[in-house]
């Protein structure tokens, strides 16, 4: 099978002929050796899909026909019979035998795809706003196993007063982002995931399906998903992250143990934990944290810019680099607050490593120049609304990567008996560096999703 790529090419000294580029070279045919055997879509590319033989070549191929959908939700600036015209000028070979009206249809189907596209990206500014969950959600226990007579009472409380059998984006939005504290793409996400067919809603069966994902405490399997827990919606609870790829956790509330497991390509910010964070076979992550204890296993090339309050303990890792913590989000310093977290006392740097070694160390400290600041901007009702704070921490400098760990004593060390290998300090700046800030904001606006993207833009 050939994909030609090529528009409505006519031959160098026959403009009734047609040159088709294939793998193997150009191929010459007349205009009638095309039979068109199938048409297609492809909204992500904007283009119909044309499957034509060349029975005289005994050739099968595909034919790309790029649709230029620029305009308004409204339709093409010209109408479609514009666009129509202008296709079979530059395709006519292949669409000699395709009718007006079906070639018209496909352009509609196209530009209904971009229209949905559009408005469920487009920020809802008529949404109802709910108050934050008070106590344990409704959706605590949600899995792919919840009977239904639950699943239906939680969609009857997602639709309110809103008429008809679909939920709409901002009915959504009010239940996902208002009620349960999460950010507005993962309404959006659940949108496009769960939508009934071409209809801009979702109807039971499609909110069945999805139900598990409202479970505030249980991330699992996502890929390029941007995943926000406001102040408020954990309620003090662990949370679980599971087998990520690609995704951004913000995690914006107290927790009371935190496991992630299995993420790769993740950024993630993890509010202060009041006991261990554990952090277990991930890869190529940026994890911003606060908590009693981190613990690590079998982790590689992952950053933490953290804040502990005891020694963090690796184990089974290697090329880890750390700088302390360095981020700001609204209700931070409350938080730190609450959690009983000096910012004066942080032992981010005081590491104990399980599989130590007297030779060379896992883990390095972070130079300045690489240093990356977190700040992040929530969707928020008027009485929630804050501003990012940092909880009184200093922003990154030279002399604070450089500073001594403290100790306390209670790591263990004399009973291990492991050798412990500390990194060199980082190089000194030629000059004054300042440390990079990254902002992230919950505005529902599609972008490129992880470290690999978001990291360069900053």
């Amino acid at each position: 099978m050939v994909v030609d790529q090529s528009p409505g090419r006519h031959g160098d000294d026959d403009p009734t002929s047609i040159v088709i580029n294939t793998p193997k070279g150009r191929v010459e045919c007349g205009r009638d050796d095309i039979v068109c055997k199938r048409l297609g879509l492809s909204h992500k590319a904007s283009s119909i899909i044309l499957e034509y033989q060349v029975p005289s070549q005994a050739l099968m191929a595909h034919h790309v026909i790029h649709v230029d959908l620029t305009g308004d939700l409204a339709g093409p600036p010209d109408g479609l019979g514009a666009v129509v015209e202008q296709l079979r000028q530059l395709h006519g070979a292949w669409l000699a035998s395709i009718g007006t009206e079906q070639l018209s249809k496909m352009v509609e189907n196209l530009w209904t795809g971009k229209a949905k596209h559009l408005q469920a990206a487009k920020p809802s500014q008529t949404r109802p706003r709910r108050q934050r969950v008070q106590g344990i959600p409704p959706t605590a226990r949600a899995s792919k196993r919840t009977k239904e007579e639950e699943v239906r009472k939680v969609f009857n409380d997602v639709q309110a007063d809103g008429m008809g059998d679909l939920l709409s984006l901002a009915q959504l939005e009010s239940f996902m982002c208002d009620y349960l504290g999460f950010g507005r793409a993962e309404a959006a996400a659940f949108l496009k995931r769960h939508q009934s067919g071409a209809v801009d809603g979702v109807d039971f069966d499609g909110f069945r399906k999805g139900y598990a994902e409202l479970n505030p405490f249980m991330v699992m399997e996502r890929k390029q998903e941007l995943i926000i827990r406001k102040p408020g919606s954990l309620q003090g609870q662990q949370i679980n992250l599971d087998t990520l790829d690609d995704c951004e956790v913000y995690v914006c509330d107290t927790t009371a143990q935190v496991f992630v497991d299995v993420c790769k390509g993740c950024m993630i910010l993890l509010a202060p934990c009041e006991s261990s964070v554990f952090i277990r076979d991930c890869e190529d992550c940026t994890v911003w944290l606060a908590c009693q204890q981190l613990r690590t296993r079998n982790c590689k090339r992952c950053t933490f810019y953290l804040y502990s309050k005891t020694e963090p303990i690796i184990e089974t890792s290697e090329d880890l680099s750390f700088a302390p913590w360095s981020a700001r989000y609204p209700k931070c310093t409350e938080q730190f607050s609450k959690a009983k977290f000096d910012p004066q006392r942080n032992f981010w740097n005081a590491l104990f490593d399980f599989s130590g070694n007297p030779t060379s160390s896992n883990w390095s400290i972070r130079p300045i120049e690489d240093v990356v600041e977190l700040h992040l901007h929530l969707d928020e009702p008027e009485a929630l609304a804050a501003p990012p704070d940092s909880a009184g921490l200093a922003s990154v400098t030279y002399d604070l990567l450089c500073q001594e760990p403290l100790t306390s004593g209670d790591c263990g060390q004399g009973v291990a008996n492991i050798p412990q290998t500390r990194p060199s300090l980082p190089k000194a700046p030629r000059e004054q560096v300042q440390v990079q800030t990254c902002i992230i904001r919950d505005d529902g606006n599609a972008r490129q999703l992880g470290p690999s993207h978001l990291l360069k833009a900053c």
